[in-house]
């Protein structure tokens, strides 16, 4: 896409609001706990140029992955009084510089060179003992960081006839070890804080994870003068990601891993756009296959069960002197669910002690805004 029909240059910029909530169950009764709503604000700035009919390059910075789980204050039902912190706040952006070549009238070629940023907070319970021990650490992971500059994406466009194209793209695989704090509280239920339950003092951690490999293919089609249809299949490698091992220097945290043993990631996105009008109509439809293992269940990561997305939106330009100017908006609401054994039944589900039965789920609402001056 960065070699157009003629020379010229585009400046983009993306913002697309998200308000989020999770809800699952996280102490030994296994009540559900419901999240903060938070709101995110990921963003995009890119500019890209056509050089000639043959050449064209770019450069940008967006948000590229990333969650949001806050639970405060969850309660134990204790006699200590303690209060945990349960929370993922994960964010992946990155800085990206290509070129695009067009090969022939029909097919393009675009290669991209990422340098990723990882940052992350990250809160968690760690039982002791029997999978129904009341006893715990809760541990809080802070400023976690990590870059990785050996990343690429590559991508291309094929026009089939005047009134079909077809997409693909390929994002290669970025492992990241990032480096901060561990803090937390050792809690015995059953125990008044104090010199029975210490605070950890803080000490140095890292934790180890994979953003993934994923492939996309994609079509467009023309099919009159009133209609555009869209589809698409993404696949991401989340299986890569069977654990997410944490080291600390912490002698009472200590090392440790949180299983996940999650499953590929395939998404299937469908798409209409109804252009008879002077505002143009579209709206879609995506399905995403469920990637967290019933078995590793946490309320704090998304829920064991696949998604579903509903999104409408329109978009129009105006002239700027000899330049266009592009505006478009979307709105867009996500939601997933799923069970872990009988919520009712104490104790744990059937896979590693920190899994609770009940029901998981999550929520997003997004509004999606983007302007383009082409010059």
């Amino acid at each position: 896409g960065l070699v157009g029909d003629k020379e010229g240059r585009s400046l983009a910029f993306d913002i697309s609001p998200t308000s989020s909530q999770f809800k699952g169950p996280i102490n030994n009764n296994n009540d559900e706990s419901v999240s903060e709503r938070k709101l995110s604000t990921p963003l995009a700035l890119m500019y890209g140029a056509t050089v000639n009919d043959k050449l064209g390059y770019g450069i940008g910075a967006f948000v590229s992955g990333g969650a949001q789980a806050y639970f405060n204050d969850v309660d134990f039902s204790a006699a200590s009084g303690y209060k945990s912190e349960v929370k993922t706040d994960l964010m992946i952006s990155e800085i990206s510089a290509g070129v695009g070549y067009k090969v022939s009238d029909d097919f393009k070629l675009g290669l991209a060179w990422r340098f990723v940023m990882a940052q992350a907070d990250f809160s968690f319970v760690k039982r002791t003992g029997t999978p129904t021990a009341t006893s715990f650490v809760n541990a809080k992971l802070t400023g976690l960081k990590d870059t990785e500059a050996m990343a690429f994406r590559l991508g291309g466009q094929y026009k089939l006839d005047e009134k079909t194209e077809l997409g693909f793209g390929f994002r290669s695989e970025v492992n990241l070890e990032a480096s901060g704090k561990v803090s937390g509280q050792v809690v015995s239920p059953a125990t008044a804080l104090g010199a029975a339950n210490p605070a950890i003092a803080e000490a140095d951690a890292t934790a180890r994870t994979t953003f993934p490999m994923a492939l996309t293919l994609g079509m467009s089609h023309k099919l009159n003068d009133e209609w555009n249809l869209f589809g698409e299949y993404a696949w991401t490698q989340y299986s890569r990601i069977g654990e997410i091992p944490v080291q600390t220097t912490s002698a009472t945290i200590g090392n440790t891993s949180l299983p996940t043993d999650w499953r590929d990631q395939h998404n299937i996105r469908l798409a209409g756009e109804y252009v008879a009008t002077a505002w143009p109509v579209r709206f879609g439809y995506g399905y995403t296959s469920t990637v967290t293992n019933a078995d590793y269940a946490r309320a704090s990561f998304t829920p064991p069960g696949p998604a579903h997305t509903l999104t409408v939106g329109t978009g129009n330009a105006v002239k700027v002197g000899e330049s266009d100017l592009k505006y478009d908006l979307g709105l867009e609401y996500t939601m997933t669910s799923g069970d872990v054994g009988d919520k009712a039944a104490a104790g744990t589900g059937t896979g590693g002690r920190d899994t609770r039965n009940g029901s998981y789920s999550a929520s997003a609402y997004v509004l999606h805004m983007g302007v383009a001056y082409l010059f």
